[in-house]
């Protein structure tokens, strides 16, 4: 049946007053689309005299739909006060807490269903969530090791421990959690047991592995001959790696430990400034991009970039220098365009036309020079977990 059939088969039933059938339906409704207003209002009213408990989770839905978040709260509170031990009721306020941006509350609600109920799988996972984001490693650790002694090979919360004693920088108790092979190898080659690493990697062919699998080697791979000091070796992995997932932080990153490695100072500064780019922290890329046009004046793909990032920044004049610096290296048109444009709005008929710009009629087929918008770099948000810029 679909939604609407199923509707007006509980409405009948409403009618009828087989109320029990007709919020069997609502819920399967709910089921099928949670945020349906009708079914949750006719669950409310359902509810509202018969089951007390049951009308502030379906007015804690309803709000929720509604965006009332603070509502939401209040009626799960209510419904604690009927029922303090009930899961649903105070999942839904754990979760309310955690989207609100109130994590303290969230963990102690959390907590409190582990208490209820020590198999409550999911309350653990979000435990450790929370922690990893509140900075509180141990504790996450601690949750993660109550849990794998909970449900041991039934979940995998000993590779999850190992994840976290891999952040402390524990290798060995990191080592002795772990049973994920992918994981194993970061671990090893971060506490610099390179050979044993590379004796695992060596198991796999990056021929039969699908994309996401053949990046994640790649990379392993280009750590192997950072740590060893294999640099062209290296780069040819992370090369391969950026032709499987695209340009990303990670592949810049990598490339600007390998040339800091190499005292190549220019080429780190000019990856740390396209990683930081790539992330979306301009000022940092600024920053980066600036040291690299001290070291080489004349690049012109580093002057290209702080032009973009100034125009960013909304810095027009500051940009139109280094357009002026673009210009003068080889007569490149198309900062020669933006340069006319510019000085066209600006009023200087003198420096536009000597920049091509025709003052006496339009020139529809000039690039204009605009206030630009801050481009979409299609961000990754992947945590960089295999290289830190100051290597341990």
């Amino acid at each position: 049946m679909d939604i609407n059939t199923l509707h007006t088969k509980a409405s009948e039933l409403m009618a009828d007053g087989e109320t029990d059938k007709a919020a069997e339906l609502y819920n399967k409704i709910l089921e099928l689309v949670p945020n349906d207003e009708a079914a949750l209002g006719a669950l409310m009213d359902l509810y509202q005299e018969t089951d007390r408990l049951k009308y502030y989770l379906a007015r804690a839905n309803y709000n929720i739909v509604n965006g009332k978040m603070e509502y939401g709260i209040n009626d799960c509170k209510k419904a604690l006060n009927i029922d303090a031990s009930n899961i649903e009721a105070r999942e839904k306020l754990a979760r309310l807490y955690k989207v609100t941006n109130k994590p303290l509350k969230a963990i102690d609600e959390f907590s409190k269903i582990i208490e209820i109920d020590n198999n409550h799988i999911q309350s653990y996972v979000e435990l450790i969530d929370l922690y990893v984001k509140e900075k509180a490693l141990e504790s996450a650790v601690n949750i993660a090791k109550k849990a794998d002694e909970t449900f041991k090979e039934k979940a995998n919360f000993n590779d999850i421990l190992a994840k976290l004693y891999l952040d402390l920088g524990d290798y060995k108790k990191a080592l002795e959690a772990v049973s994920d092979e992918v994981l194993k190898i970061k671990i090893l080659l971060q506490d610099e047991q390179n050979e044993e690493a590379k004796k695992i990697l060596d198991k796999y062919n990056p021929d039969l592995m699908e994309k996401e699998q053949k990046g994640m080697y790649y990379l392993l791979l280009a750590q192997y001959y950072y740590n060893t000091k294999e640099f062209e070796k290296a780069f040819d992995a992370i090369e391969k790696y950026t032709s499987i997932m695209g340009p990303n932080p990670l592949s810049f990153q990598m490339k600007a430990l390998c040339y800091e490695e190499k005292n190549d100072n220019f080429m780190a500064a000019y990856n740390w400034g396209y990683m930081n780019k790539a992330l979306n922290k301009f000022d940092d890329a600024l920053v980066e991009f600036l040291h690299a046009y001290s070291l080489d004046p004349k690049n012109k793909d580093v002057l290209i970039e702080l032009a973009k990032l100034y125009e960013q920044n909304k810095e027009k004049y500051t940009a139109i220098d280094y357009w002026h610096k673009v210009y003068d290296l080889d007569g490149d048109e198309t900062a020669k365009s933006i340069l006319a444009d510019f000085y066209y709005k600006e009023g200087d008929m003198m420096m536009a036309e000597k920049f091509g710009k025709e003052t006496t009629s339009d020139n529809e087929n000039s690039e204009q020079y605009k206030e630009p918008e801050v481009e979409d770099e299609g961000l990754l948000n992947k945590v960089i977990n295999f290289f830190s810029k100051n290597k341990n």
